[in-house]
């Protein structure tokens, strides 16, 4: 392989474009089929890649691919960073290419997992250039993508700027949107999981109450169908998130059956992230004064059956939560 990375280094460092794209794309495919991408260039080649993000667009985009795949891995993304590939992505986000927009955005995407990239990544300005993105389902991969690494971005000490920069109405927007893909809601509804437990965040969805309304119905419609558990596992996590505050907890409950519908996950069959999520929201939402007493004594009931069968203690410890005398 050092020999193979030798040969990589001398084409990327020719004058010859041609070379330099056929060498990118062979570090591209080889960082997919490697176990150790590492030995397949050095920080000197890495150098290189990133210069050729400030080429021509053919040259840009392979570029951008190569190094995307090289920081799949988390040995190869400190690499990656180190040898200056956060700034020249910045430009390309607005690239006329959506395929050079996309890539890009994927590259990124990899970086932002590095704790160490978090605070580079909002220090340079990146979030309003996400959201924009984010807001534009005309490119779904890249919309996935900005989505993805917002999601990465939603740290505790980063989760102010997000807000702030009005990121919560715009993934609102994108959940109430029908040609928004089953990808991109994954993403998006993850984020706003993290987000909406943020008071400022629920503040601000307060003063979007018909916007909310429109999604809480989404969100119940997914919930009742039980057919994706990842994304009832996400759409749980945002109601939840935001039923602290008593204005959105009334949304859910007046506006739709969620509660009752949340009941028929309270089994032991149910994978134990998702039980957890579900307890969670039950107990900020069941003791709401308008739930009739029938729902609130199959839910305890429901609730008393899976502590008896539960095996985790987390489990467990939130049933017994819910069967507490209040």
């Amino acid at each position: 392989m050092c020999g193979v990375s030798d040969s990589l280094h001398r084409f990327l460092t020719s004058r010859d474009t041609h070379l330099q794209f056929y060498a990118a794309a062979t570090i591209s495919n080889l960082a997919v089929q490697t176990e150790d991408p590492s030995v397949l260039v050095t920080d000197e080649g890495l150098t290189c890649l990133v210069l050729l993000l400030q080429e021509n667009e053919r040259l840009i985009q392979q570029s951008c691919i190569a190094l995307r795949n090289l920081a799949s891995q988390a040995a190869m993304q400190e690499r990656v960073s180190r040898c200056g590939a956060l700034e020249p992505i910045y430009p390309l986000l607005r690239h006329h290419d959506p395929n050079i927009q996309t890539a890009a955005l994927s590259l990124l995407h990899n970086l932002s997992i590095l704790c160490e990239n978090e605070e580079r990544i909002i220090q340079m300005g990146y979030v309003p250039e996400l959201t924009l993105v984010v807001r534009q389902w005309q490119i779904p991969e890249g919309q996935r993508h900005a989505a993805a690494t917002l999601r990465n971005l939603a740290t505790p000490q980063h989760i102010g700027t997000l807000v702030t920069s009005g990121v919560v109405e715009v993934l609102v927007s994108v959940v109430n949107n029908p040609k928004t893909i089953l990808p991109v809601l994954y993403e998006v509804t993850a984020v706003l999981a993290v987000l909406s437990r943020d008071m400022e965040a629920q503040n601000r969805l307060v003063t979007q109450q018909s916007a909310v309304s429109n999604m809480v119905q989404l969100f119940a419609a997914h919930i009742k169908a039980r057919q994706d558990l990842k994304l009832v596992f996400y759409t749980l996590g945002v109601i939840g998130g935001f039923s602290s505050n008593s204005v959105l907890r009334d949304l859910v409950v007046r506006g739709t059956d969620i509660v009752s519908q949340i009941t028929h996950y309270i089994t032991p069959d149910t994978p134990a992230d998702l039980i957890k999520v579900v307890l969670w929201t039950t107990d900020l939402l069941y003791a709401h004064p308008t739930i009739n007493g029938g729902v609130k004594c199959e839910m305890l009931a429901s609730v008393t059956h899976l502590k008896a069968h539960a095996s985790d203690t987390d489990v467990i410890g939130a049933c017994e939560d819910l069967l507490a005398p209040s």
